[in-house]
């Protein structure tokens, strides 16, 4: 069971998680209701959501990836996972910086286009919860794990409730990620339930607000 829920928290370490949203609404048939569909990730050329796909890619696994190593060889964290409280503010700015850059470049170039706000308003949410879980941090260890699987559910839920039509098995997935998300940092003993639900609404609720109301 240990070595289940290892693999799991590695499957859905939290820079993985902007990849998997993207997958999951990119790829997946919805429709917003309108005659032009703009508002329809899965409406994009594929060739805009591989260009798309590829700086997510960049800004929120390659780059933060690179980052944390080099902050592990010069002995700045002691491990990727980062169980000292006090070495979580290393990632959560790491997270921040990635976010908001990533933000504003898809912002400038998308924002008088027909891609779908989406696209923006997701790491300007990524950049509100890492302010957030560095806030956060002061007073408990937040589970970075927790909040990644909160961010993925409040974007899904934000993202279907602007469609007239999506596959709903795409948010029993994003649930289900969750919980066994969860369930593995509980059962590992790398955080108390206290720390999982706080990370898990935190990512959720800004999440949702951020890609849910228009900008």
């Amino acid at each position: 069971m240990k070595v289940v829920a290892t693999i799991i928290s590695w499957l859905f370490m939290p820079f993985l998680i902007p990849t998997y949203c993207l997958l999951l609404t990119l790829f997946t048939v919805s429709f917003d209701g309108f005659i032009s569909g703009s508002g329809s990730l899965w409406s994009l050329p594929n060739e805009i959501k591989w260009a798309l796909l590829n700086l997510f890619l960049i800004f929120t696994l390659i780059a933060p990836g690179i980052s944390l190593l080099v902050l592990r060889n010069r002995k700045m964290i002691s491990s990727i996972e980062i169980h000292d409280r006090t070495q979580r503010f290393f990632p959560i700015l790491l997270m921040f910086f990635y976010s908001i850059a990533l933000f504003l470049l898809l912002f400038l170039k998308t924002k008088d286009t027909s891609i779908p706000h989406f696209i923006f308003t997701f790491p300007l949410a990524g950049a509100l919860v890492s302010i957030a879980l560095f806030a956060a941090n002061y007073i408990l260890k937040i589970s970075l794990h927790a909040a990644g699987c909160g961010i993925m559910f409040g974007f899904i839920l934000a993202y279907v409730a602007q469609q007239q039509y999506f596959e709903f098995w795409v948010l029993l997935i994003a649930s289900i990620v969750s919980g066994l998300t969860i369930s593995s940092r509980l059962y590992l003993q790398k955080h108390s339930f206290e720390e999982v639900i706080h990370g898990w609404l935190l990512g959720a609720c800004i999440t949702f607000t951020i890609n849910f109301l228009p900008l």
